[in-house]
């Protein structure tokens, strides 16, 4: 029990799952690496769901409370959030040394490409904290199954924040077919620079 409230039993299971969910779709120019794990289950983030807030080195951005945080690798300035087979995850990089389309063109969307089940969508401009900002859409596989092999289609939305010292790269990744559309455009559009 946490803050009076109890928290929903989470195995191990489920932890290897949600990390499987999140790496598969973040794969990204070395920072994150794949694990295998059974392919993620569908579920909704609730309409009563709790928000926190997040302050790291550099930013800060809403979670749902109750989920897991992960430190991603080395070396790589940021946060990944996740339950069972939803996530988010903010990484900080160097900013780019080109215009953000051309940015996301060529070097992110090839590394993006070679992911298991890529299919590219939309490239949208947004506004995230008073920064304009884009937003992809895409979807791709999770990691296998660590029993039966088999994976899970992913629907992702990524959000390029160019900032004064940094580029935030948010990602969110929720199944196929889930509805969580509005809880991850309130995560997305809470992220600040600090």
């Amino acid at each position: 029990m946490i803050h009076g409230r109890y928290l929903p039993r989470v195995t191990r299971r489920d932890i290897i799952a949600a990390l499987a969910t999140i790496l598969a779709g973040l794969t990204m120019v070395g920072a994150w690496t794949p694990i295998a794990a059974h392919a993620a289950g569908g579920g909704d983030v609730s309409d009563n769901a709790v928000y926190l807030r997040y302050q790291g080195r550099g930013f800060s951005i809403e979670y749902v409370e109750g989920w897991l945080q992960t430190v991603p690798a080395r070396g790589t300035q940021g946060i990944i959030f996740h339950d069972k087979d939803s996530a988010s995850a903010v990484e900080l990089r160097p900013p780019p040394h080109q215009a953000l389309p051309a940015y996301v063109q060529r070097s992110d969307l090839p590394a993006l490409a070679r992911s298991p089940g890529f299919a590219r969508g939309a490239l949208a401009p947004d506004s995230i904290g008073g920064y304009r900002a884009l937003r992809l859409s895409y979807r791709g596989l999770s990691a296998p199954d660590d029993v039966t092999g088999k994976t899970a289609p992913l629907q992702f939305d990524r959000y390029y924040v160019p900032g004064p010292r940094a580029l935030a790269v948010i990602t969110l990744s929720t199944p196929l077919g889930v509805d969580n559309v509005d809880a991850f455009n309130r995560i997305a559009h809470s992220f600040r620079f600090r």
